[in-house]
């Protein structure tokens, strides 16, 4: 082991492990899916009935039912039936779980490698057989949904009813923590809000998870978003510091690198991706942590794994540039076509940064007296490589992007009123590549607040996740491009989240 303490910080973590809080949620209504050529993704929701018709109804031999839960759901579904006649059969119930119609009316059978290129064992259905007549079904796993489409296959002689279809929903949020805006806003900041709330409670789960329906895993990336709306929202800092536990307790034992991603196990978490744009930001995750929590000992416990991700970010560096020497996954964004170097350089840049700040805020600047000098150089380096004072962006291989001017900003390569005015240049700019999802756009978001554009920044919330709500959003999306309704980097949309991490607001105090 690297540091000699990924044991104790992994048991750690588990005694952090959380009390999840159970809900439980009825189905609203009885729907069907229609195709709708107006309608996002083609296809929309008719309300056909009430379950109240259905319950207590004897059902046939075999019954079709799709309900509709009225929100969406995380959780364990739960079927109740009653019986009056005898048992000559197996129940037979097969189910399908839907976040969107879009993935209601889609025959999952038809899924095919390619086109996608995920398992199809992400798409949720199943079948439950049970050979007594069972008056209480639990599905048996954790699924996330608004949708619930079912086919039971029943005994003529037991004379079956359904006495209500409902869900066990779980998150680690308290709801009665909830903190309240210092500013309400008007009824589309509050609905945007209500609606982002609820994306992060549903990933609250043992941990900070990526999307409930997939990946269901801790991904530092989004962690770092969870954690920067959680601080103004739940403040659960028992599963801030839970996750970051994970991630040293994870770390690689060759070179102390932490993951890009983890699946919580024992006896040491499982290290997955090994993306670069979120392994260095480990510093800056931690010292968001220390500051809004005020736990200096977990700050000074981990601070030799902050220090260690910013030094191993130094060897993707060739005369004070950030290299892509081709040996990590460079990310910054889902978006085809996207150059990663001069935005990849600001990452790195805003990674020593933090940690410096860090390290300056527990006392221990000693370990790293020589980042300031590095800081500095990689600036200059950055703005004589990247930056064109003619059109006034950083430009990457040709290609002017938010992406770079966005994490350009994060690295303070330019003073702040340059910075400003660039941001605000490239959000005008027809020509600049844009984000290609959420991820992106919350990193706008935040440096946009940074700069003190404090308007700009919530007129690009009410823009971007205003149009997700006007959609019927029940929580933000994975994946979002208004002119590309079935966009997925995954092959088929039905691979997508319709509940993620990194697509809640990070400015939900507004």
């Amino acid at each position: 082991m690297y540091y000699g303490q990924e044991q104790r910080w992994a048991d750690e973590a588990e005694l952090l492990k959380p009390v999840l809080h159970h809900r439980m949620v009825q189905a609203h209504a009885m729907v069907q899916p229609e195709e709708s050529a107006s309608a996002w993704q083609n296809w929309c929701i008719r309300r056909i009935g009430s379950p109240a018709d259905f319950y207590g109804q004897e059902l046939g031999q075999c019954t079709e039912v799709i309900f509709d839960f009225g929100e969406y759901c995380v959780g364990t579904p739960v079927l109740q039936f009653a019986f009056s006649g005898r048992n000559d059969s197996p129940m037979r119930i097969e189910y399908k779980l839907a976040e969107t119609p879009l993935e209601l009316a889609f025959d999952f059978e038809q899924y095919q490698t390619p086109p996608g290129w995920l398992s199809r064992a992400w798409l949720q259905n199943g079948v439950v057989v049970l050979d007594e007549n069972t008056e209480t079904v639990r599905f048996p796993r954790r699924y996330a949904f608004r949708y619930m489409k079912l086919k039971m296959y029943l005994s003529p002689y037991a004379k079956t009813r359904m006495l209500s279809a409902a869900c066990d929903c779980t998150t680690s949020a308290d709801w009665s923590a909830l903190c309240e805006p210092a500013e309400k806003g008007d009824a589309l900041d509050q609905e945007i809000r209500r609606i982002g709330v609820k994306t992060l409670a549903c990933c609250m789960q043992d941990f900070y998870e990526d999307g409930p329906k997939r990946d269901r895993r801790l991904w530092l990336g989004d962690l770092r978003l969870q954690m920067m709306a959680d601080a103004h929202v739940f403040r659960n800092f028992r599963l801030a510091k839970r996750c970051l536990l994970l991630f040293a307790a994870a770390a690689t034992p060759e070179e102390g690198r932490v993951a890009g991603s983890l699946y919580p196990a024992k006896p040491l978490p499982l290290a997955d991706q090994d993306l670069f744009d979120y392994t260095v930001l480990f510093g800056d995750i931690l010292l968001d942590y220390v500051t809004h929590s005020g736990d200096t000992a977990l700050g000074l416990d981990l601070l030799p794994v902050a220090v260690r991700q910013s030094r191993l970010a130094l060897q993707e560096v060739k005369d004070d540039c950030f290299c892509d020497f081709k040996r990590h996954w460079l990310f910054i964004d889902w978006k085809e076509g996207l150059e990663h170097e001069c935005a990849e350089h600001g990452v790195v840049l805003y990674s020593l940064i933090r940690t410096l700040a860090l390290a300056r805020k527990l006392g221990r600047e000693e370990l790293v007296s020589d980042f300031p000098e590095t800081i500095e150089r990689l600036k200059q380096a950055g703005i004589r490589k990247w930056f064109d004072r003619e059109k006034g962006f950083f430009v990457d291989n040709g290609q002017i992007s938010w992406a770079a001017q966005i994490w350009a900003a994060y690295g303070e390569m330019l003073p702040p009123e340059e910075t400003r005015q660039m941001l605000l240049r490239v959000m005008k700019d027809a020509s600049a590549l844009r984000p290609g999802g959420p991820y992106l756009h919350n990193q706008m978001v935040i440096v946009l607040e940074k700069y003190g554009l404090h308007e700009e920044a919530r007129q690009l919330i009410r823009d971007y996740w205003g149009k997700m709500v006007e959609l019927g959003a029940d929580t933000f999306w994975e994946i979002f491009d208004p002119a590309q309704p079935l966009l997925s980097p995954y092959g088929q949309a039905v691979l997508n989240s319709h509940c993620h991490a990194w697509s809640t607001p990070v400015s939900l105090q507004i």
